[in-house]
């Protein structure tokens, strides 16, 4: 082995590059020196020129193991990773290489890395910066490198850095102004580009680097272009930092500095820093500069602008200054420009947009820079004071609150003092003005506004001579004739009554300035006043409003003689002008209102009236006008709070009352309308208005609105109440002009009423009628109207001499009197119309009407009175379907089908939507029997209106003539009508009866026949079912009278039907009475009723039977009840009760053969059928009256024998458990007693009687109160008030019990509450005090 005769051969043979002969070689080496350094060395550089690259790899890194500090290795390694182009590998072998490189302070060494490093990373810029900025004199590495030769350039390297730099950074305020788009903010674009922008150079570096850059140069212009750089930087770094002081006065230093330069951003910057309060305050010669060396920039432009204002170059200034501000959008120099520009130009809204602007970026600026311009913010308040000061006096408030922000700051400052002053002095706060015209007069003594000012002060403190001598003075320091001073002074004069010196006055005004509008205004105010020459006043007055169309007083009386002069169009045009240049001017909203209310415009009336309602919330006519707006357009609910509003901000207000009652009856509350009407006609007396017209018609129209509601509610004689309220109120007013129609309308209207109340009509109040019906003018005898019985009634109603409270007449004559009133008042109508044809026809139909309800009320001539009326109307208006409607029904009544139904068709035509024509072709199909047709007509009407109930009577009669339950739609149209439809309630009651169940159904169709017999008097039919229905109730005395007044109707009808029907109907009756005079103990009655019948039915001689028994005339009795066991032979069920009834008045008779007959009938009846409970029932009640115990037990036996469903059909009270219980009980066993009634408990649970018995059994033998009767007497009240067939002796029965066993008075009370005719109820309740 010769490791270095083999060390050699590698190395020769890398020279002759052999390169695998020097790997074999360096193996051979390693093979024995495995540590050998150089071994590796040579063959990392044999294995890399073979390109066998790990293992190059593996040897390089073995002999840096080896020996770390040998450079050898490293740079093997190094040139290995260049070549191979392995960048990370090669970066970090230098990484690790440099520190030592730099240790051994071998700068071309360090030199030669970073330039590797630079290589590496050119294409990734940010490392790239990163190396490169090593090579600066700033980098830790320059004193090593900064000797070696073809190293960067040092300007270079930060042109190269900062061009990157600025990219990134315009890179990055786009993408954050991209995101932030997306955010909830309330910045504009712009904002919140200058916001990221701020940001963003508030955290960059480049002002450094510009520096250094500037260090560098040498080229006094490449400087001073990277001075206008950093210039440009700071003005928007200054933004987005928060210590703003240092970084400002660097800038504004630079700026002076670059001023001279060849950029404008230096004088911009120096421009807008000036704190000055006018624009003419700024530094021209800057501006001026500006405007000659960058005649294109925003500054330059406005700048420009505002010299050609001077020169009243107007139009050119304002393009400049859009221009300009377009340009440069944050200038202050620009907004203070124009603020002033505008004001002085009097367009003040302007004026103070671009003040408010200006005030706002003032503030912006402190924000931006830290540095407050205060004589700016002041320059801009003071236009945004005085702008509002001379928009409207709603503005005061805002320029008192600027006037003395700024006088707090600038207690010297002129142009505020003055504008406070005048605004106190127009707000009548003299003094306060006085004391701030006089510091204005101390500091400007040649101010002759403020003298003028100081004179109007004391004009208005009524010191005339001062005002005088003040405003003279004025005129004297002007030194020329100014118009406003001269109206001033006429004004003084005007207000001390020397009119013609105020006209000398107002006359000079107008002659110094031919354009001012209040020398015309008030120039027209003398000649209306003065000289009362209207035609001047107008022109004058024309000329002011012309000249000044915010001038109101002018509008004002201009528009007074546009009205006077029927000019409805021009004083209009001034109210829609007055309002758009001064929204505040109530009166001219006010007046537009009603204007657009009289002509039916209410959504814009309502509109002006809220608007004018703005300026003075407290405008009486204002809340009526708006109410009455609202009223018109249906909005009622708005309406009645604006008329609340009206009547609480003036209680003495007639008009607004009325019309707030009206509204009331609108919305359907009657109660306060009525209540309103009278509380207005009250406070137009108190005022001197006797009979307010409004007022009483709107009452007398509530009150018949009102009886409607009552009727439809079945309150029947209130409706007849309102009705003779209605008559009252049309006299008053009809007593003060008896020509108005709407009165006599009303009394028509109520008279007319009547017909369907006729059971109230004695409610009416016949004085006032009768006062209402002199106040005619003989309209039968004016229309030549032949004799008939409303003329006939009417003469012998007004003869009539007493007409009293107490006064009455037969309800039949009493209709037919007030009837013919109602068509007497309808004539009188006609008659004061002149039979317009407009007005005519609708009181010649309600005349047609009230004949055709006296034809109906018994007057059969008048019915052709009533179709004749009805064809005037037609001729007079054909198209109205209301009349064809009318001449259909009366047809249909007068039997003439076909011309009712001509006329139901035409009604039909010229009004398809209505149901009642359809109805009423419905019911004449009926009485023709097309019911098929009938009930086609009755869903046309039933689609058209839902409600009308007619229609569900109508179809109600189809289904019953059908053969289908019509039941439920008779229920369905008399709940709906709430009995007011006769049809409706007597077809309800009659298909109730025909389906009757039990007593629970009685009650309501009892009710509905109770209402319609109020309406429609005399009707046996509806009279005698109600007799009925009463009697079911167990209402046996009320049924007698009703059975008694069925009648006499029917006594009164005996003319029109044929004797044999009218006797068989009275028999009918009879018995139906004799039945109920029997059931409520007034047998003698029942008797005479049954002798008066003529009946021989079984059962009115059953009935006859029992009256007979009980007026002990037993041998009658007998007599009757064995006619009906005879006629009873065919019927075994009947014949069974007519032998328990016989065999009782058997043993009644008392005899031994009597009574021995009476038990063989039972027996008998028992034998028949084992089963019948009556028959036992009264055997064994014979056997306990006689003592037969072998009778009553046998009975007994028979009892427990029938099964119990059997025994709970024939008894539904489970009368055969008292039965044992009062056998036991004679027997004095109580305990078997009490077990019978318990059992019955267990047996019929559901039975409230079951449970009465025994809680009474308990209390009438133990009444100490102990709990378990207390527990049976609760049971017991429970169960019987929840029954529905209960009746008041049972329920008062039970509350007794209760009240015993519990000694409670509460329950005491409600027993005689419930059946106050009970004794033992009133016993209990004194025995619990």
């Amino acid at each position: 082995m010769n490791t270095k005769a083999d060390l050699k051969t590698a190395r020769e043979a890398i020279g002759a590059k052999k390169f695998g002969e020097a790997v074999k070689a360096c193996k051979r080496v390693l093979m024995w020196e495995s540590q050998n350094y150089n071994a590796w060395v040579f063959l990392g550089v044999a294995h890399t020129n073979l390109e066998q690259d790990e293992d190059a790899e593996e040897a390089y890194n073995r002999a840096i193991e080896i020996n770390t500090e040998n450079m050898l290795a490293w740079q093997g390694l190094l040139s290995f990773y260049e070549k191979r182009n392995k960048t990370e590998k090669l970066v970090s072998t230098i990484e690790k290489l440099m520190p030592r490189v730099i240790e051994s302070k071998d700068g071309a060494k360090l030199a030669d890395y970073l330039k590797k490093l630079l290589n590496v990373y050119k294409n990734d810029e940010k490392k790239y910066l990163e190396t490169l900025k090593l090579f600066l004199p700033q980098s830790q590495y320059y004193t090593l490198i900064k000797d070696q030769p073809d190293l960067p350039d040092p300007l270079e390297v930060w042109t190269t850095i900062i061009a990157s730099l600025e990219k990134e950074q315009t890179q990055e305020i786009d993408n954050e102004v991209q995101a932030r788009r997306f955010r909830v903010s309330n910045l504009t674009p712009a904002q919140v580009k200058e916001q990221v922008v701020a940001e963003c150079y508030a955290r960059s570096k480049l002002d450094g680097m510009y520096q250094n850059v500037i260090a560098i140069l040498t080229d006094p212009v490449e400087v001073t272009n990277w001075k206008i750089k950093l210039l440009h930087f700071y003005s928007k770094k200054l933004l987005g930092v928060t210590e703003k002081k240092e970084l400002y006065d660097t800038c504004m230093t630079l700026a002076k500095e670059l001023k001279d330069e060849d950029d404008p951003l230096g004088l911009e910057l120096l421009i807008e820093s000036n704190n000055v309060d006018s624009p003419e305050k700024y530094d021209w010669e800057m501006l001026n500069d500006l405007m000659t060396r960058f005649p294109q920039v925003g500054l330059s432009k406005i700048a420009k602008g505002y010299q050609l204002t001077k020169e009243d170059q107007m139009d050119e200034a304002f393009d400049l200054f859009s221009d300009g501000l377009e340009m440069c959008p944050s200038s202050l120099f620009g907004y203070q420009c124009l603020s002033w520009t505008y004001y002085n130009a009097k367009e003040y809204d302007t004026g103070l947009e671009y003040a408010t602007k200006g005030r706002d970026l003032v503030k912006k600026y402190k924000a931006d820079t830290g540095i407050l311009l205060n004589k700016v913010l002041i320059s801009m308040e003071l236009v945004m004071a005085s702008c509002y000061r001379l928009l409207d006096k709603k503005y005061y408030i805002d320029a008192t609150t600027l006037y003395k922000n700024i006088i707090s700051r600038s207690p010297d400052q002129i142009m505020a003092l003055e504008g406070l002053a005048l605004i106190l002095s127009d707000e009548h706060n003299n003094d306060e003005a006085l004391k701030y015209f006089e510091r204005v007069q101390v500091l400007d003594p040649a101010n002759h506004v403020v003298v003028a000012g100081m004179g109007w002060v004391y004009a208005l403190k009524e010191d005339y001579t001062k005002a005088i001598e003040y405003i003279k003075t004025s005129l004297e320091i002007a030194g020329q004739d100014v118009a406003e001073y001269y109206y001033r002074l006429g004004r003084v004069y005007w207000m001390i009554q020397d009119h013609e010196s105020a006209f000398k006055y107002f006359m000079q005004s107008v002659k110094s300035d031919a354009y001012f509008a209040g020398g015309f205004t008030y120039l027209g105010h003398y000649y209306r006043e003065i000289k009362h020459d209207h035609a001047r006043a107008k022109k004058c007055y024309q000329k002011a409003y012309v000249l000044d169309p915010l001038d109101t007083d002018a509008a004002l009386n201009l528009s007074d003689y546009y009205i006077e002069e029927n000019q409805i169009e021009e004083a209009e045009s001034i109210f829609i002008q007055v309002t758009e240049i001064s929204p505040r001017t109530g009166w001219a909203w006010r007046r537009s209102g009603y204007m657009n209310l009289n002509s039916q415009n209410y959504s814009e009336a309502i509109s002006c009236f809220q608007k004018a309602l703005r300026t003075d919330a407290n405008d009486v006519r204002c809340w009526e006008g708006l109410a009455e707006a609202y009223s018109r357009a249906g909005r009622f609910v708005a309406a009645l709070r604006a008329f609340e509003r009206a009547t609480k901000l003036d209680p003495t207000s007639v008009h607004a009352h009325c019309e707030h009652a009206y509204v009331l009856q609108k919305v359907g509350q009657l109660d306060e309308a009525i209540l309103g009407f009278q509380h207005t006609l009250k406070l137009a007396k108190d005022q001197g208005i006797e009979h307010y017209i409004p007022a009483l018609v709107g009452l007398s129209e509530t009150c018949l609105e009102h009886a409607k509601e009552d009727y439809q509610q079945g309150f029947f004689g209130r409706a007849a109440d309102r009705c003779s309220h209605v008559v009252q109120t049309a006299l008053r007013g009809l007593a003060v002009d008896p020509t108005i129609l709407t009165f006599w309308k009303l009394v028509g209207d109520a008279c007319y009423f009547f017909r369907i109340i006729p059971s109230y009509i004695h409610l009416c109040d016949y004085a006032s009628l009768q006062d209402v019906m002199k106040l005619t003018t003989q309209p039968h005898d004016q229309l030549k109207l032949p004799a008939d019985l409303t003329s006939h009634w009417l003469n012998e109603f007004l003869a009539l001499e007493d007409v009293s409270t107490d006064f009455s007449l037969p309800p039949k004559v009493a209709l037919d009197v007030i009837l013919s009133c109602a068509a007497n008042a309808f004539k009188q109508v006609i008659v004061l119309c002149k039979n317009h044809q407009s007005i005519a026809p609708a009181f010649w139909n309600d005349m047609g009407l009230a004949y055709y309800a006296m034809y109906r009320n018994g007057a059969p001539d008048e019915v052709l009175v009533a179709m004749q009326c009805i064809k005037v109307a037609l001729t007079l208006d054909p198209t109205e379907y209301l009349y064809w409607n009318s001449l259909g029904v009366i047809a249909s009544a007068s039997r003439a089908p076909k011309v009712a139904q001509y006329a139901f068709i035409k009604a039909i035509e010229y009004n398809s939507k209505s149901a009642i024509p359809w109805t009423n072709y419905g019911f004449l199909c009926l009485s023709c029997q097309d019911y098929e047709l009938a009930n086609q007509a009755f869903e046309t009407a039933h689609s058209l209106d839902p409600e009308w109930i007619s229609a569900w009577v109508g179809q109600a009669h189809v289904a019953s003539l059908w053969g289908t339950d019509s039941a439920d739609i008779f229920e369905h149209a008399f709940e709906s009508s709430n009995g007011s439809s006769m049809n409706a309630s007597y077809g309800y009651a009659y298909s109730v009866y025909n389906n009757l169940k039990d007593s629970t159904d009685l009650i309501k169709p009892a009710f509905a026949l109770q209402k319609l017999t109020e309406q429609k008097l005399n009707d046996a039919v509806s009279l005698n079912l109600l007799g009925l229905f009463l009697e079911r109730l167990g209402h046996y005395s009320r049924a007698a009278e009703v059975f008694a007044s069925t009648i006499l109707a029917l006594e009164a009808q005996t003319q029109d039907i044929t004797e044999e029907e009218s006797a068989l109907r009275l028999s009918k009756v009879h018995t139906n009475l004799s039945r109920a005079l029997c059931a409520s103990g007034d047998f003698a009655g029942a008797i005479a009723s049954f002798e008066s019948s003529e009946q021989t039915s079984v059962y009115s001689q059953l009935n006859a039977g029992i009256a007979y028994y009980f007026q002990d005339q037993l041998e009658e009795s007998l007599s009757m009840f064995e006619l009906a066991l005879d006629a009873t032979l065919d019927d075994i069920t009947l014949r069974q009760d007519v032998i328990v009834l016989l065999s009782k008045v058997l043993w009644a008779l008392g005899g031994d053969e009597q009574r021995a007959v009476a038990k063989d009938q039972l027996f008998s009846s028992i034998s028949d059928n084992p089963n019948y409970l009556p028959a036992i029932f009264s055997l064994c009640v014979m056997g306990i009256l006689e003592e037969d115990a072998t009778l009553t037990t046998a009975a007994l036996q028979e009892l427990a024998k029938v099964e119990r469903h059997m025994a709970f059909d024939f008894d539904k009270e489970y009368y055969i458990s008292w039965l044992f219980s009062k056998f036991y009980e004679i027997q004095g066993d109580s305990d078997l007693a009490m077990r019978a009634l318990v059992k019955s408990i267990h047996q019929t649970p559901f039975l409230a009687s079951v449970w009465s018995r025994l809680s009474t059994q308990l209390v009438q033998l133990n009444n100490n109160g102990d709990d378990y009767i207390n527990t049976m007497t609760s049971s017991a009240l429970i169960m019987t008030c929840a029954s529905k067939s209960r009746t008041a002796e049972e329920q008062s029965l039970v509350y007794e019990n209760a009240a015993i066993s519990s000694h409670s008075i509460k329950k005491a009370q409600r027993s005689v509450m419930t059946a106050p005719w009970r004794l033992s109820a009133w016993q209990v309740l004194a025995n619990s005090v």
